[in-house]
């Protein structure tokens, strides 16, 4: 991972220093647990900040027979929540075997990237650390979440304003946030942190969009629950999420006159344009047969002798009367790209 990351900026005094003593106190009764193969910190200790509300997350983890037999018996210590000598913690046990073999999604990879090995004697949990935090953000992973914002703050939002339904027009732009806010971390190449720490740490993301600490309260802003507080909302949203699209796409040199959440759907039509005829092991290998039956390729597409066929001549010919606006955009920009190519 990078060296320059997200961290805690919280102003308040930090109790961290007591309660990393107590945890050093207690390891003795920690490590009185069956077969380790490692011990970590987790939390938001691991991040480096600590208060009175705060508990010490503590992950054991323990290879596989020894995992199981404790389904059958008591563990030294309770787990979950519990109080040892007077301090909260926080107790978990796992199957480091399983946990090896276990696809880590974005939030399981961003507690481990700021998580602490506290005890690993023969170098397991090292191990296990190198392997998982190999894998890293991709910018395809913003796709979805930068359309999930665009439909809540731009689509539904318009429909609401248009409509005068303040509630819901806010409670729309509500849903619009945590989506762009988790698109910003994968701009700035980090994991997406869980919804506890997501808006904190985005303040101390090494890119953000210009003015952004003023632009974030604005989004979270329902004002005085007027008509006009929705239409600043919206502006406010619509900023960040024109800064964030143009960051992602210019990661991957995405330069089709499009945004990243048309960027899936582009390649594929694009293809359309280079090769007309695909078998079906051809046409598996970047798309489904189940994409054949959305637009904008159910109207230019038929499945005949084992091929599929897709026909560039009506691709071209779509115009508003045939498609939304959304899938419209996609066509034109691989118009203007075709022609481009033919000069």
């Amino acid at each position: 991972m990078k060296s320059k990351r997200p961290y805690v900026s919280i102003k308040k005094d930090s109790n961290l220093t007591e309660l990393m003593e107590a945890l050093n106190k207690n390891m003795d009764k920690i490590k009185e647990f069956e077969q380790i193969a490692g011990i970590m910190l987790d939390g938001g200790m691991s991040r480096g900040y600590a208060d009175y509300l705060s508990e010490i997350d503590v992950v054991i983890f323990l290879h596989e027979e020894a995992f199981n037999c404790y389904k059958t018996k008591k563990t030294p210590l309770a787990l979950g929540i519990t109080k040892v000598d007077g301090y909260l913690y926080d107790i978990k046990i796992l199957n480091y075997e399983e946990e090896l073999k276990r696809d880590y999604d974005t939030i399981a990879l961003w507690d481990l990237s700021y998580a602490k090995i506290i005890y690993d004697e023969n170098g397991a949990l090292k191990s296990l650390f190198e392997t998982k935090l190999q894998k890293e953000s991709e910018v395809s992973q913003a796709e979805g979440l930068m359309f999930e914002s665009w439909w809540n703050y731009k689509l539904a939002g318009d429909i609401w304003i248009h409509r005068e339904d303040i509630l819901q027009g806010h409670y729309c732009f509500n849903y619009a946030v945590k989506p762009l806010i988790s698109a910003l971390f994968i701009a700035n190449k980090e994991y997406i942190p869980h919804d506890k720490w997501l808006i904190h740490m985005s303040r101390t993301l090494e890119w953000q969009p210009q003015n952004y600490e003023q632009l974030l309260m604005e989004m979270l802003n329902t004002g005085d629950m007027s008509l006009e507080s929705l239409y600043k909302r919206q502006q406010s949203i619509e900023t960040v999420w024109k800064a964030i699209d143009n960051q992602l796409c210019s990661r991957i040199d995405f330069n089709a006159g499009l945004n990243l959440m048309h960027r899936s759907t582009y390649q594929n039509l694009k293809r359309i344009t280079e090769k007309e005829v695909f078998t079906i092991e051809e046409w598996k290998e970047f798309s489904s047969i189940q994409a054949l039956n959305y637009e904008p390729l159910f109207g230019i597409s038929e499945i005949k002798d084992g091929k599929v066929i897709l026909n560039k001549e009506k691709l071209f010919g779509l115009g508003e009367a045939d498609l939304y606006n959304w899938f419209l955009d996609i066509v034109k920009a691989i118009r203007q790209g075709d022609k481009r190519s033919n000069k």
